[in-house]
């Protein structure tokens, strides 16, 4: 058995379980005539070789109970699409919970049709064919009726940050009830969320993890497939502009042979490296303090009156460099660096004026539940010293489009943050430190009016 395997099954399944995410679950990877299955008996927090058994259709019928009913659902999970590496069930308590609605849950947020696909279906039954099905169509998880949820990915990686959003999505309907409740993006949004994602957002984050995991690399004449299919059903707008620079990454990917020189970093002068260097332990920071999963969210901050340094596309915090960072204009957006800068390049510069030097774009648990229902926070009154008296919410667009920063620069006011509906929240400060501690003001001051202390 891979050594790395190993270590990276042990790895994602204690996260998993730190997280109250798995508990009577099973985690599995793809191998080329099989699957590496978690044992019924495995400690998450101590995973050993001996904990992973080798599943083919070959030996399958040799298994019992429910380790083999898991088996042949996470067997056939894994293979209903050439480019699944790894699928876990998940039973954390909003998951669970959520489960025994047997309902489908909408893309209440984008980066659940990002990641998890254009709605999470669940299964009729808790057996293989119907969970195949539920999968089937732009999908990357299911609920198993009572019982969870399936979640699919390229990598281990991939089905945690899966997991964590599911998980979110599923906390923001629970808590919603009663308030209103929320509201979900539409379904050509939601394909072209999934396949833009797919393509652009996670490429890069998600070869680097296959080559950690040791799984294959996805099929990439598959990805543009999609993305020719969700082109052809645009018509015009910021829509259509998505899927060109979709596709326009994928040429560019085509372009870049091995053994090609490789852009020169922008961060060259003693001040921006320590800038860089900020940014990059801030993002780790969010991302320990699930305040961003995965890929998601981007900082900048103002160098000087001309440009900004700001987090490159795709790539997660704990594998960034500080040397990746991007240098931006402010006024063209054009950009130095060896990796192409955030999509939301343009709402960073625009909230970048004045004496606010460092804007945040998060994903917070408990503000994208706001996010989710499209409406203002009234700031709880112990918050509102440093959050103000209301947290607008700006009107939905895609993200990295034009609309989304007119719509954000129409709402945000004075306020030091502002929702986007369906996707997260922006904040900005004099500088890193004030805009981080607005980041956990908002998160706090979010739970609090959710009543969930």
């Amino acid at each position: 058995m891979n050594e790395s395997t190993v270590l990276s099954v042990a790895k994602y399944a204690k996260l998993m379980c730190e997280k109250g995410y798995i508990d009577s679950g099973y985690i599995a990877v793809k191998e080329a005539d099989g699957i590496l299955i978690t044992s019924a008996t495995a400690d998450f927090r101590d995973i050993k070789e001996e904990d992973i058994l080798f599943v083919n259709d070959k030996n399958i019928e040799s298994f019992e109970g429910n380790f083999r009913a898991a088996a042949v659902i996470l067997f056939c999970a894994v293979r209903q699409d050439k480019n699944s590496g790894a699928a876990a069930i998940v039973d954390g308590d909003s998951i669970l919970k959520f489960s025994e609605k047997r309902l489908p849950l909408q893309p209440i947020l984008d980066d659940l049709a990002q990641v998890c696909g254009i709605s999470v279906k669940s299964a009729s039954k808790n057996v293989a064919a119907e969970v195949v099905a539920a999968l089937s169509g732009l999908r990357n998880a299911c609920f198993l009726p009572d019982a969870g949820a399936v979640v699919t990915g390229r990598t281990l990686d991939e089905v945690f940050t899966a997991t964590l959003v599911l998980d979110k999505a599923c906390n923001a309907e629970l808590l919603a009830e009663g308030k209103g409740g929320t509201q979900h993006l539409g379904k050509l949004q939601a394909v072209l969320e999934h396949v833009v994602y797919k393509l652009k957002y996670s490429k890069k984050n998600q070869q680097q993890h296959m080559e950690e995991e040791t799984a294959s690399r996805p099929d990439v004449s598959a990805d543009e497939e999609k993305a020719e299919s969700a082109d052809a059903q645009t018509q015009g707008g910021d829509e259509s502009n998505a899927a060109d620079e979709a596709k326009e990454d994928i040429a560019q990917a085509k372009t870049s042979e091995p053994g090609a020189s490789e852009p020169a970093s922008a961060i060259v002068t003693d001040e921006e490296k320590k800038i860089a260097e900020s940014i990059k332990n801030a993002g780790v920071t969010m991302l320990e303090e699930n305040l961003v999963q995965g890929t998601w969210g981007n900082i900048a901050v103002k160098l000087d009156d001309k440009f900004m340094l700001a987090t490159p596309s795709g790539i997660d915090y704990t594998a960034l460099k500080a040397e990746q960072i991007a240098k931006v204009d402010l006024e063209t957006l054009k950009w130095t660096g060896s990796d192409k800068p955030t999509s939301e390049k343009g709402i960073h510069a625009a909230l970048l004026t004045g004496d606010v030097r460092a804007t945040i774009h998060s994903h917070p648990f408990y503000g994208c539940i706001f996010a989710a229902m499209n409406k203002p926070l009234a700031v709880p009154d112990e918050f509102v010293e440093i959050l103000g008296g209301e947290i607008p919410c700006a009107k939905a667009a895609l993200p990295g489009t034009k609309g989304l920063i007119k719509n954000i620069l129409e709402a945000i006011g004075n306020a030091p943050a502002c929702f986007l509906a369906h996707h997260g929240v922006v904040v900005r400060g004099k500088d890193l430190e004030e805009a981080l501690d607005v980041c956990r003001a908002l998160e706090k001051a979010c739970k609090t009016a959710l009543s969930c202390e």
